[in-house]
């Protein structure tokens, strides 16, 4: 089964490509956004190879099913998107090189860049008009994470060869940003794996299908899941000419060996440093880091659906209210992020801009009142300290904690201590990323099962698709809750087709005050990404961007000597 969130955390990551570009200058992260470099200007050299380290492995690279980091790392370069964020967070055109808008604003055309897939067959409208219709035609059966991006659109349409027509149901405020991480995938390659009922598009194993067709600025030339996967630059891109021949993504089974590779040259560059090591590499000769907090929220999940057999107490609000009291956010980010994160209370960031409600803070850390409000409520505490439940059920919890990000055990042990404090028993659960999905999702996309869980969210700039993300159609896709509320969904409808900025923030705004008042989370912190690289490379930008937009392989180059 498939875990749509590590999309967002893939995207983020690949800001360390971009970030793997710079001069051999030493930077120390900043808490705004990262440190600043002294970057000189040096001479480019053509082709070579960006060796990039991760930790986090593929699941794979059909884009219905592989969802992992490096997964989407790879789909980034492979596939094209028609539009994309610039430099001041405002959206422009990738293969699209220009868009109009009816009066009515239902109706998108788009004119497209002439470009090639990578085994010479020419990339045109047909590829997008197959792309929206089958996504949209197999969205119950394979293809459900790609069809949120394009919901409500009643037809799409090729009058020639380089215009898309796009057509709304109704006037959609979101069209835009969400068609910036919906890929176009080339019709003569997957057309051949429907099979029946489009139950082949997520069953198709690419990994049997040697060289893959891509049409972004590489494509995959090799590949490895455990070990190297090799991409390559595709000549007949229709962005800026990279001047690398390649990238190789090399995953590690542990930070300290991605580490040591860094320090013995074996990659030139890394993904997410561990924040403990942050100072000791920054210390490092001709070593560049980047770094700065970024939309990503860690936080608790608890299964919210309504519909879940047991342990139903923790669809109380109360009980969720007193376990987010005992959760101590300060000593969580001085002792695992080493001061690198923020208390959130929201699952929008300050990247949402207005759309984040200021008026939301975290809950206060405070034990008496959380074991007050448990003890009003009739939840007892046994001879051992744990407490049950009016019907007599004891309040004992297990809490699964996907191993991919960092610092998991010990933000694990400082809330278990704080939670048996009020008489909340829990268990650790560690288990890798997909396994951490099936287990949210079972028995069969019901939420049934699972207590509760421990991961994190990472947003885009328009808050539209983290809102997605809890509603009651999300269940086997986005969700990772089970939450539903036909409120919430309502709201969210308006939202996506207010056009009146005020109006829709004024929306977005109630929404995240019933999500802080239902509880589906506890936010804890909006944390730090730090990447290191080293010398020997030019052209670098502002890191942050990439998780939006194409990386611009055409500054990006190896530098003379």
């Amino acid at each position: 089964m498939i875990k749509p969130r590590l999309l967002l955390l893939a995207l983020a990551a690949l800001a360390l490509v971009l970030a793997a570009c710079g001069s051999g200058s030493s930077t120390t992260p900043t808490a705004d956004g990262g440190g600043a470099s002294n970057a000189e200007t040096a001479e480019a050299v053509e082709g070579g190879i960006l060796r990039i380290g991760y930790t986090d492995p593929p699941d794979g690279i059909n884009p219905f099913v592989g969802s992992n980091q490096v997964s989407y790392v790879i789909f980034q370069e492979m596939y094209p998107a028609l539009v994309q964020y610039d430099e001041d967070y405002q959206l422009t055109g990738d293969w699209a090189e220009s868009w109009t808008v009816s009066d009515d604003n239902r109706t998108y055309t788009f004119e497209l860049r002439p470009g090639k897939w990578s085994d010479g067959t020419p990339l045109t409208s047909a590829d997008a008009v197959w792309t929206f219709e089958n996504v949209l035609k197999y969205k119950d059966v394979s293809t459900g994470l790609m069809a949120g991006y394009i919901d409500g659109v009643e037809s799409v349409d090729a009058p020639n060869d380089q215009t898309l027509v796009v057509t709304y149901a109704k006037p959609k405020a979101t069209a835009l940003a969400n068609l910036q991480p919906f890929y176009i995938l080339p019709k003569h390659v997957f057309e051949q794996q429907v099979g029946e009922g489009g139950k082949g598009l997520d069953k198709w194993d690419m990994k049997a299908e040697g060289e893959l067709v891509g049409g972004g600025p590489f494509t995959v030339k090799a590949y490895d899941e455990k070990g190297t996967t090799l991409l390559e630059r595709n000549p007949g891109y229709y962005g800026p000419k990279p001047n690398l021949d390649a990238i190789g993504i090399t995953v590690y089974q542990n930070p300290d060996a991605m580490v040591s590779a860094f320090k013995a040259g074996e990659i030139d560059s890394m993904d997410k440093v561990p924040v403990t090591l942050v100072d000791q590499i920054t210390a490092m000769p001709d070593v560049q880091v980047e770094g700065g907090l970024v939309p990503d929220v860690v936080n608790i999940g608890f299964n919210a659906n309504p519909k879940k057999t047991n342990h139903r107490e923790l669809l109380d609000p109360v009980v969720k209210n007193a376990m987010a009291h005992a959760v101590n956010r300060d000593k969580i980010i001085e002792t695992v992020y080493n001061g690198r994160a923020a208390p959130a209370a929201s699952i929008l960031t300050p990247i949402a801009g207005d759309y984040l409600d200021p008026t939301i803070e975290p809950e206060a850390y405070d034990l008496a009142l959380a074991n007050q409000l448990l003890d009003d409520a009739g939840y007892t505490k046994g001879a051992d300290g744990i407490r049950t439940t009016p019907a007599g059920e004891r309040m004992s919890y297990e809490v699964i904690l996907p191993t991919d990000i960092e610092g998991q055990q010990r933000k694990f042990e400082i809330i278990q201590e704080d939670w048996k404090a009020i008489g909340i028993e829990t268990v650790g659960k560690p288990m890798d990323g997909s396994a951490a999905w099936d287990a949210m999702m079972a028995p069969d996309g019901k939420y049934l099962d699972f207590d509760l869980h421990m991961w994190s969210w990472l947003g885009y700039i328009d808050p539209d698709f983290m809102l997605m993300t809890v509603m009651c159609d999300q269940f086997g896709n986005w969700s990772d809750t089970g939450y539903c509320n036909p409120e919430y969904d309502a709201l969210y409808a308006q939202q996506a087709a207010e056009m009146d900025p005020a109006k829709r923030v004024a929306i977005v705004h109630e929404m995240q005050q019933i999500l802080y008042r239902d509880h589906p989370y506890i936010f804890i912190a909006q944390s730090e990404f730090v990447r290191a690289y080293k010398g020997g490379w030019t052209g670098i930008t502002a890191p942050y961007l990439v998780y939006v937009s194409k990386i611009p392989w055409d500054t990006i180059a190896r530098t003379a000597g």
